[in-house]
């Protein structure tokens, strides 16, 4: 109802102004120098209006073209950088493939579009060093330094991963150890600290990281305590060229909760075993321990001390033997003692309980001498038969089963 009574305003309005032009037409008069344009009032009403729907047009065309000449820009743009992107991912592709001259001729093409650049200098770096071009890939390190230096545990990693594929273990531990100034509990950092530093046997370095591995909870408690157990008999182990006054200085290093462990102690004797005159401070650490731990390596030992009180040893070993069971190491330790004492018959049967357990070259010699002692030198000969196949038949297995697993 509105839009005809609007529509009928519209038109009454425009029969009234048609009317008034027809009464009064009106002149609309232009003079300029010499020039005289005389025309009606409507028609040069008209040409405006004609003139202002061309500017307009003319205006929305400018812009259209304006329009469709930036979005052009932007597909070109769009279009190049997809074309990088591409690149940059069928060389990351080509990478975790194995083809490194491929995935680094991709990845350097997809450079200069690349949002992320620093992936294709750090991905080129790898190709580059698995082809052995070491240079090549110090270049593209440097140059990712330089266009993201925000990213430089990123790129120190990278770069000690490759110097310790490398065996540059100076140059890796120098990258690490700066990166560890920046994040001092990174994880992935403190891995790679730890593989250098057991490559370069720097158990003292790894016990002074240990702590912060434990912090960053790269291992556990447990895993923390076995550790260290292990770095402390490592640092025993390796002290072959160590004086005795070195060693003793060693072993006071170490803390009395890990004393207690089997393997520590057992490092440790066995470096003593080099100082004749240690043989009684190591028949007490042998004693101790074997009170609290069995550790047949430490009999073993204990086995071939210089001591004098035969007896003594004797009933030591006995109250062992009871502790702990009939142990192969425990039977051959009183079989010695025995025939140390003169006591064949107790040697025989130690002896012959110990092959019984298990095939032993040690106990056999120790058999086979006593028995040639005798005057029982058949005995003695079938003895070192007998040991030799078990021993051989048991080798056997062993390798039967490494070739199975």
């Amino acid at each position: 109802m509105w839009r005809l009574i609007i529509f009928l305003l519209f038109l009454i309005a425009s029969v009234w102004l048609g009317l008034e032009l027809v009464r009064h037409p009106g002149y609309l008069l232009l003079v300029y120098h010499s020039w005289l344009v005389q025309m009606p009032l409507w028609f040069a009403a008209l040409c405006l209006i004609l003139l202002l729907g061309v500017f307009y047009v003319l205006i929305a065309s400018i812009d259209g073209i304006q329009f469709m000449w930036y979005r052009l820009k932007n597909w070109f743009l769009s279009r190049r950088k997809w074309r990088a992107y591409s690149k940059t991912q069928h060389g990351l592709t080509l990478l975790l493939e194995g083809y490194w001259r491929k995935a680094e001729r991709l990845l350097i093409a997809g450079v200069n579009r690349s949002d992320e650049p620093l992936v294709n200098f750090l991905g080129a770096a790898k190709a580059a060093h698995e082809q052995g071009a070491y240079e090549k890939r110090d270049q593209y390190i440097q140059k990712a330094y330089r266009i993201a230096p925000h990213a430089e545990l990123a790129i120190g990693l990278t770069q000690a991963e490759l110097a310790l594929s490398q065996d540059q273990l100076e140059e890796a531990q120098a990258t690490l150890l700066r990166l560890n100034q920046l994040s001092p509990h990174h994880p992935r950092v403190l891995r790679l600290l730890e593989k250098v530093y057991v490559r370069l046997a720097d158990w003292k370095a790894l016990l002074v990281l240990l702590p912060s591995m434990r912090k960053a909870k790269v291992v556990t408690r447990e895993q923390a305590t076995q550790f260290e157990k292990n770095l402390y008999c490592e640092m025993l182990t390796s002290a072959n060229e160590a004086s005795l006054d070195e060693l003793h200085a060693r072993w006071n290093e170490i803390p009395r909760s890990v004393k207690k462990y089997p393997d520590v102690v057992l490092a440790y004797a066995r470096q003593l075993t080099r100082f004749m005159e240690a043989a009684n401070e190591l028949e007490e650490l042998i004693r101790k321990t074997l009170k609290q731990h069995y550790e047949p390596a430490l009999v073993t030992i204990y086995a071939d001390l210089p001591l004098q009180n035969l007896n003594r040893q004797l009933v030591i070993a006995g109250a062992w033997l009871k502790l702990y069971g009939q142990q192969p190491a425990l039977l051959l330790l009183l079989g010695k003692l025995c025939v140390r004492v003169q006591l064949w018959g107790k040697a025989k049967d130690y002896f012959e309980k110990c092959l019984a357990l298990s095939p032993n070259a040690d106990a056999a010699l120790q058999y086979g001498k006593l028995l040639s002692s005798l005057n029982e030198p058949e005995a003695a000969m079938q003895t070192y038969q007998d040991v030799l196949v078990r021993l051989t038949e048991s080798e056997q297995i062993v390798q039967a089963s490494s070739r199975r697993g």
